[in-house]
C-alpha cells in the first residue's frame, strides 16, 4: 500500500493506494519515455523551465494515479519523505519494484 499525507486546507489528509493497476503501468512507462526523451536531449537537460515542466508532469502522473483526489500544488507543498512513497509507486508500476504480493508480505512483516 502507497500511503501518503497531504494539508489540503491547512488539514492533513491520508491518501492510500492500495494496489497497482494497469493504468498506473501506462502512466509511468509514458512518463519514463518523456524522461528519457529529455535525458538524451542535451539543450533540454541544462534548461530549468523544461526541468520544471518534466517535475511538474511527473508529479501530475501521481495526480492521476490517486484518482485526482488533490493537486499537484498540493504535492509540491508535502514534505519530502511523501516524495519517497511516491518515487517507490513509480519505480514499482514500471514493474521494476515490488510486485503486489510482496509489497503485502513485507508490510505483513512490519507489523509483526
Amino acid at each position: 500500500m502507497y500511503e501518503i499525507k497531504l494539508k489540503k486546507g491547512g488539514i492533513e489528509k491520508e491518501y492510500s493506494k492500495e494496489y497497482i493497476n494497469v493504468e498506473d503501468n501506462l502512466l509511468a512507462v509514458d512518463h519514463n519515455a518523456r524522461q528519457n526523451a529529455f535525458i538524451s536531449n542535451d539543450k533540454a537537460a541544462f534548461d530549468s523551465k523544461q526541468t520544471r515542466k518534466l517535475n511538474e508532469a511527473y508529479l501530475q502522473m501521481f495526480v492521476d494515479m490517486y484518482g485526482k483526489q488533490f493537486t499537484v500544488a498540493d504535492l509540491k507543498t508535502a514534505d519530502v519523505e511523501t516524495l519517497n512513497v511516491l518515487d517507490e509507486l513509480y519505480v514499482d508500476a514500471l514493474g521494476r519494484g515490488k510486485s503486489n504480493e510482496e509489497a503485502d508480505e513485507d508490510k505483513g512483516k512490519k507489523e509483526e
